[in-house]
């Protein structure tokens, strides 16, 4: 049995085609990355130093070179976290979340809601891109399309890189643009009781979210409840995600 990782066999592949010029080598990508890097910044830079792998570097390298600014995106250090908890802002939130949670139970009685509101910090967005399997495989993909495109020189893989599109998009935003990193993305959650009747994974949406109508009993409380909240997100498919604007 083949027990290499799947980026190993994967530059496999691309060395044995090295002869056609379709693919450079894992040093020659990563020399190009550092270079498209480095003028995004130190913040950028030591980012994708976290990240483990080039192809999930060059996956978020994407989303990073996709953003004009990412002065108003970039997620909180903690100092800002703690300081947000102690915020006529955060206070606001809540009491916002309070009124969609009061009219969400009265519209539907004995359900209730819980909203997350922790702030994700850039950690556990490294951690969560690190380990999850779906950014893996879209991770994966980019690097066989880079292989294939034959760019090897850093404006050809920036222009690449701008120009590609996954077949389905990431569950996770690139560690350091998650809305849940500056307080303005809420995940929701339908509970009876102590039971989780909807969850926050991607395999609650069929059986739960839509066959179970939680995902319109929720936009209707929050339509009628509140008007600083927006959504549900539409890509990736999340209707617990509501983006927070106050």
């Amino acid at each position: 049995m083949d027990l290499r990782s799947p980026l190993v066999a994967l530059l496999a592949i691309c060395a044995g085609t090295a002869s056609a010029g379709s693919c450079m080598s894992e040093r020659g990508m990563r020399q190009q990355l550092n270079a498209l890097a480095r003028p995004q910044g130190e913040r950028i830079v030591a980012a994708l130093d976290r990240i483990d792998g080039t192809d999930r570097q060059l996956l978020a390298l994407r989303s990073y070179l996709r953003l004009r600014s990412l002065d108003d995106r970039w997620s909180w250090t903690q100092a800002q976290i703690d300081a947000y908890r102690e915020s006529d802002e955060y206070r606001a939130l809540l009491a916002e979340i309070e009124k969609i949670s009061a009219r969400f139970a009265a519209d539907n009685p004995g359900y209730t809601l819980y909203a997350n509101t922790e702030v994700r910090s850039l950690d556990t967005q490294i951690e969560r891109w690190n380990e999850n399997r779906s950014v893996g495989a879209i991770a994966a993909d980019l690097y066989a399309a880079v292989c294939d495109s034959g760019a090897t020189r850093p404006q050809a893989l920036r222009s690449f890189l701008l120009e590609w599109q996954p077949e389905f998009p990431a569950p996770l935003a690139a560690p350091g643009l998650s809305p849940h990193g500056r307080a303005r993305a809420i995940d929701f959650q339908v509970q009876q009781g102590a039971r989780l009747v909807a969850g926050t994974s991607t395999a609650a949406i069929e059986g739960e979210w839509v066959a179970g109508g939680w995902a319109q009993k929720l936009q209707a409380a929050i339509a009628a409840a509140s008007s600083k909240f927006h959504g549900p997100l539409a890509s990736p498919n999340e209707p617990w995600h509501y983006e927070y604007r106050p």
